[in-house]
């Protein structure tokens, strides 16, 4: 009998709150109506995704070269080549394509040094 009340209560509490499936709307079924909101007291804000800027944005700066590793030797004549400061006796390097400031690693002997200006 405890079980049937039981039932029958949760049923009733079913109906009497209306399931929650005409939630936002009026008897008849249609929608309702939002609540309007005053232009003039929350003014939309503008659109910022739109930039009139004419102007490009700057490049980024050079890397800046890392204090505790050496400069490589620029060999005269030879742009796009330097010296290792590790190898100065072997094969001039190519460090053509990389901007100065960069560190790169000497094939001779597998230690970074920097790029300088060529």
């Amino acid at each position: 009998m405890k079980k049937l009340l039981g039932v029958v209560a949760l049923a009733g509490s079913i109906l009497a709150t209306g399931c929650g499936h005409n939630a936002g709307t009026d008897d008849n079924g249609t929608p309702a109506p939002l609540p309007q909101t005053n232009a003039t007291t929350n003014p939309a804000p503008p659109d910022q995704t739109t930039t009139t800027s004419t102007n490009p944005a700057p490049p980024p700066p050079p890397p800046k070269p890392a204090t505790n590793y050496p400069m490589g030797i620029v060999i005269p004549g030879k742009k796009g080549f330097v010296k290792s400061p590790y190898a100065e006796y072997a094969e001039p390097v190519d460090v053509r394509g990389y901007p100065p400031g960069t560190a790169v690693r000497c094939p001779y002997t597998n230690k970074i040094f920097i790029v300088p200006q060529t």
